[in-house]
């Protein structure tokens, strides 16, 4: 089994691969542990150091659920996979959660008066680019919309305003009867 969830940020990919890793035992790949060295996602990794994590990941793990891409610096990565999922989610209920999780990670660091104001201003003004950016953005529609299209496996677009048991049935239903 190797599934690629890919989204917007906020959008529940990790919560998503988590629950799935959970409930099959396969290995779940976080690919935000490629890019950040510390808790506070100030100091990120540099593509060399990358590609040694994900080369690892790879050589160890025949089975994966991958949460996230790294299509910028690594673009062959996951190309193994045989389903790539698309979760998508309401722009408003998705920028909520983004607020929401940023206070429950900095706590008042992140109000107008802490240290990590700033950068969490930053961060939320990227993450509303989602929509609008072109298939040249990092992360945006226009991109993912882009990988799917020139996927070489199967693909889906889920909507994450569904329970995780529900997505989780869909994914894993497609999945073994090869219904996409």
């Amino acid at each position: 089994m190797k599934i690629q969830i890919i989204g917007a940020s906020g959008t529940g990919k990790s919560t998503l691969g988590k629950y799935i890793s959970k409930k099959t035992g396969v290995y779940w790949i976080d690919t935000d542990k490629y890019l950040w060295k510390d808790p506070d996602f100030t100091e990120q990794y540099t593509p060399a150091e990358r590609l040694e994590m994900y080369n690892f990941d790879i050589i160890n793990h025949k089975d994966y659920i991958v949460s996230g891409s790294v299509h910028t610096w690594n673009p062959v990565g996951f190309n193994d996979r045989e389903l790539l999922v698309l979760l998508r989610l309401d722009e408003e209920i998705r920028m909520k959660r983004l607020y929401d999780r940023e206070l429950k990670r900095f706590g008042e660091r992140m109000l107008q008066d802490g240290d990590h104001y700033q950068l969490t201003c930053e961060f939320l003004e990227w993450c509303k680019t989602y929509l609008t950016e072109d298939e040249n953005a990092v992360n945006s529609l226009s991109c993912h919309m882009r990988l799917l299209n020139e996927a070489s496996c199967k693909t889906m677009i889920l909507y994450s305003n569904h329970s995780l048991e529900a997505l989780c049935s869909r994914i894993l239903d497609a999945y073994a009867n090869n219904k996409f």
